[in-house]
Formats: C-alpha cells, sequence, structure tokens
C-alpha cells in the first residue's frame, strides 16, 4: 500500500476485517474546512463526456475570533451560532439539493502518531486493539474515548528508520470532540461522509506531484503552514517517516509567530536527522496562509537547504467560470479541493 493509499482512507473509521481496509467509498463532491478563522466550502464535480473534474463552486464565510479554538481535549466550538450560520451559508452555496458533505477539521485536534512493529497481527481489528494500547499513555485522554482510524504504511522491509519493522498511521481524536464538529452539520440536515485532517488532504491533492519529482537518493518534505499552526511531513520514498503539528504561540505577533515557525522547523529537523537516520532533503513543497510568503519561505529554505515549491491548485484542475478564489488565492482551498478532488484520482 502506498502513502497515496493511506491519505485516501486515514479517517473513515473502518474497524474489523482484514487488516486492508474494504473498497473505497464513494465520496461526496462537496468539501468543507473549518478553520479558527473562516468556514471554507467547495464543489467539485466531473462535467462534460470525459468527466474531467471541474472546480464548479469555492466559497467562505468569516468566523468571529474566538468562535473556533482548536484542542486536543477542550470543547473547540466555543460559539456554536456564528459557526453554525457561517457552514449553513457556506453549504447553501455549493450543496445543490445533495447532503453529504467532506468535513475537514485542524490538524490540531488530532494526536498523530508512526508506530513501529516487529510483525503485524492478522485482523484489523486486532491491529486496532494493539495500537490503542501501544497510544493509551502518550493519549491526553482515554484510549478508549478517542475515535480511531489507521492504516499501515510498510509491512517490512521498507525504506524507513527501521527497514525490518512494519509501520502503522493512527490518528486519535477525542470523542466529544469529533462531535462537535459533526453535530455542525446534523444541525443543519447534513451528513459527514468523510472527516478528514487539513494536512493530509493537502498531500492527498498533491501526491502524484510530489511523488514525480526526482530527489535523488534524499527525502521529501511537505510543509502546511497557517497563522495557527504548522504541520510538517516528511517522505522517505513512499514511505511516511515523521509527521508533526505544532500550533503558533497564542496571541503571537506576525514577527514572534516567525521566530517560532523557526524554532519549531530546526527541533524537527534536530529529530529527523538525529532519530530518523535523516540523509537530507531533496525537495520541499510548501503551503502558506495568514503569514508572509517570503519570510516563510525564507525560514523553510534555510533549514531544508533543497529547491521550495509551493502548493496550489493543480494544472489539470480546470476551474468554473465565475469562481472566486477570495483574497489569499488558491492556497485557501486547496485542502478542501484534496478532499474531493485528491480522492478521485
Amino acid at each position: 500500500m502506498t502513502v497515496g493509499d493511506l491519505v485516501k482512507s486515514v479517517t473513515r473509521l473502518f474497524e474489523g476485517g482484514a487488516i486492508d481496509a474494504p473498497a473505497q467509498p464513494r465520496y461526496p463532491e462537496m468539501a468543507i474546512e473549518i478553520t479558527p478563522d473562516r468556514v471554507l466550502g467547495v464543489r467539485v464535480a466531473p462535467e462534460g463526456k470525459n468527466g474531467h473534474l471541474v472546480l464548479q463552486r469555492a466559497v467562505s464565510e468569516p468566523l468571529p475570533e474566538g468562535a473556533i479554538e482548536p484542542s486536543l481535549t477542550r470543547p473547540n466550538v466555543l460559539a456554536p451560532e456564528p459557526v453554525s450560520n457561517a457552514i449553513g451559508s457556506v453549504l447553501s452555496r455549493i450543496a445543490e439539493g445533495g447532503h453529504r458533505v467532506s468535513l475537514l477539521i485542524p490538524d490540531q485536534i488530532a494526536r498523530v502518531a508512526i508506530l513501529g512493529f516487529a510483525t503485524l497481527p492478522r485482523t484489523r481489528r486486532e491491529l486496532i486493539d494493539l495500537v490503542r494500547f501501544r497510544m493509551a499513555k502518550s493519549l491526553p485522554f482515554k484510549a478508549d474515548q478517542a475515535v480511531l482510524d489507521l492504516n499501515v504504511l510498510r509491512r517490512g522491509g521498507g525504506a524507513g528508520p527501521a527497514p525490518s519493522s512494519a509501520s502503522v498511521l493512527a490518528a486519535f481524536i477525542h470523542r466529544p470532540v469529533l462531535e462537535q464538529y459533526e453535530d455542525l452539520l446534523a444541525r443543519r440536515g447534513y451528513w459527514p461522509g468523510l472527516v478528514a485532517l487539513s494536512s493530509l488532504e493537502l498531500f492527498n491533492l498533491h501526491r502524484d506531484q510530489i511523488g514525480q519529482v526526482p530527489a535523488g537518493d534524499k527525502d521529501v518534505l511537505l510543509m502546511n503552514i497557517t497563522r495557527h499552526d504548522l504541520t510538517l511531513l516528511i517522505f522517505r520514498g513512499e514511505d511516511l517517516i515523521f509527521y508533526r503539528c505544532k500550533p503558533h504561540p497564542a496571541g503571537a505577533s506576525g514577527e514572534e509567530t516567525i521566530a517560532s515557525l523557526r524554532r519549531e522547523v530546526y527541533t524537527s529537523f534536530a529529530f529527523y536527522q538525529e532519530k530518523l537516520l535523516g540523509r537530507g532533503l531533496g525537495r520541499a513543497f510548501v503551503r502558506t496562509i495568514g503569514l508572509p510568503l517570503e519570510a516563510v519561505q525564507d525560514v523553510v529554505a534555510g533549514e531544508a537547504g533543497c529547491p521550495l515549491e509551493t502548493l496550489d491548485l493543480p494544472g489539470g484542475l480546470k476551474v468554473a467560470e465565475g469562481v472566486g478564489l477570495g483574497p489569499r488565492g488558491a492556497a485557501d482551498i486547496v485542502p478542501a479541493v484534496g478532499a474531493v478532488a485528491g480522492r478521485r484520482s
């Protein structure tokens, strides 16, 4: 199974049968992303005889300061009414009669871990139980209060830091926190056909582009940087070997946030070099929202020491006439587009 296969199913919450997940479901044509700043919504659907995907709608509604505060354990939705109203406004312009929608939630609310195993159990249920046991003391909430999804990155003999072991990616979300987000849709008469993390859908949209870039014998970096947090992924070939999400200091100025970003990037790269036998980075891909692009690029390029590429909408995706991408451009909506187009490619 490739990392692309993994990301397409990382939050589907299957809990039985064989280790390999069942066949992929049919994902909605609509997706919304809830961030501390706003609610974003897109509709991506096939058009014409060839069925090429077209971005038909892209809308957003701002949220008042403090309406959403991402947290692993505390309530996230602090002002339900304005958030619900924003969701209703967005969905009324993209839904076109459908009631299933993909829901993207902040990276910060999930505890994501890459776990190594000498051998894997025979069934998915046994693997889930084993992962819950392994992570029980590392979670800030009880393991049985978590919604868990996982997938096998590597079954053994891979390119990761422990070549003889299997590798599993696991995502834990405190159930009461997840239910807050899902209830926002239910109150408006919609059903979340998919729940996903923003950065994984960003990768999902660009996985072919990232995988096709030659990095020689070096690793590949993906960074999703917003005004609120940093998520960093490192790939070795098709293996995801490093994942880290870190919020920026609350109330920090722009300069303080950039300084914090520099510290976190340095710390992450130091761990990668020392603990994961880092062999250097051949390429880096970055999406930036809410921070000065040049300042972010200077930080990443200075630490990564490799060519840098900014992620945008893929060139093969047609944008319908009249679609407004907002003042921050296409970078605003790429994770939400990934929840639709990335899962159909």
